[in-house]
C-alpha cells in the first residue's frame, strides 16, 4: 500500500480512495452532525447555492464574519452544533476550504471526510478497502498548508502503516507523521495553528477543544453524489456507519 498526503490539494487524482481533511472546521462539524443522526449533509461554497437547493424543512448552516448568513439557521461551530437536535434532518452546510478541495478532486464518490474525531474509525474502514494507494488531501487554510490538517493526516497515516513492512509513504506522508511526533498535545498544536489562532480571535476557542478529541465519533462521512446549481456545485455526504 502507498500512502500519499497532499498538504494542499494537488491534482490530478486517480481512482484511489481519497480522504479530505479540514479539521478546523468543516470535516469535524460534518462528522459530528452525522454522528448525531443527521440524514445527510450537503456541502457548498456559496450561500446562494444553498438557498437555491434547500427545501423549507432543511437546516441551513453557514458563517460570514462569524455570523449565519441571511436565511441560515445556525453557524458552523462544532461546539455549538454538538448541542443541536439534528436527528433525521437534511442539512446544507457552507464552507470555503472543503468545497474548494472537493472541486479540485472532481469526483462524486470514493471520497471520505477525516478529522481527529473520527480518525480511528476511518482507519478501520480504510484498512478493509485493501487499496493499492490511499490519498489524504488536506484542505489547507487560505491557500496554504494547515497544521491541524497535517496532524490529522499524520495520525491516520501512522495508524495505517503500523506493522505494514510493505507500506510505502510519500515524503509529505512522512512529514505529517513527523509533525505528529513533535506535537504530543494535539489541543496545544491546534491552539498554535494559523486556523486555530483565527478561530480564537473570532471567539470560537471551544471549537479547538471539540476538534481535538481523537476517537470521539464513529461516523464515516462518504461522498454520495453531487448536484449543480447556478451558483456552484453541491456535495452530498452520508455516514457509512
Amino acid at each position: 500500500m502507498r500512502l500519499r498526503v497532499d498538504l494542499t490539494p494537488n491534482p490530478p487524482y486517480g481512482d484511489e480512495p481519497i480522504v479530505v481533511v479540514d479539521v478546523l472546521r468543516a470535516t469535524t462539524s460534518i462528522g459530528l452532525l452525522l454522528e448525531r443522526g443527521a440524514r445527510e449533509v450537503w456541502v457548498a461554497r456559496h450561500a446562494r447555492a444553498v438557498r437555491e437547493a434547500a427545501q423549507p424543512d432543511d437546516l441551513l448552516l453557514g458563517e460570514k464574519e462569524g455570523l449565519p448568513p441571511e436565511g441560515f439557521h445556525h453557524g458552523t461551530s462544532p461546539a455549538a452544533l454538538a448541542r443541536l437536535d439534528v436527528a433525521d434532518r437534511r442539512i446544507y452546510y457552507t464552507s470555503d476550504h472543503l468545497p474548494a478541495a472537493l472541486e479540485r478532486i472532481d469526483r462524486g464518490e470514493n471520497v471520505w471526510l477525516g478529522s481527529l474525531r473520527n480518525a480511528p474509525a476511518l482507519v478501520e474502514r480504510l484498512r478493509a478497502l485493501d487499496a493499492e494507494q490511499i490519498t489524504f488531501v488536506c484542505a489547507g487554510f487560505r491557500g496554504a498548508e494547515a497544521l491541524d490538517d497535517a496532524l490529522a493526516a499524520g495520525l491516520m497515516v501512522r495508524a495505517l502503516s503500523a506493522g505494514r513492512e510493505a507500506c510505502e509513504l510519500g515524503d509529505a506522508a512522512r512529514l505529517s507523521t513527523a509533525l505528529l511526533g513533535a506535537a504530543p498535545d494535539l489541543l496545544e498544536a491546534l491552539v498554535g495553528s494559523a486556523s486555530g489562532r483565527f478561530l480564537q480571535g473570532m471567539g470560537f476557542a471551544d471549537d479547538l477543544v471539540v476538534a481535538s478529541w481523537v476517537g470521539a465519533d464513529r461516523s464515516l462521512p462518504v461522498l454520495q453524489g453531487t448536484a449543480r446549481s447556478r451558483f456552484g456545485r453541491l456535495y452530498r455526504f452520508v455516514s457509512e456507519r
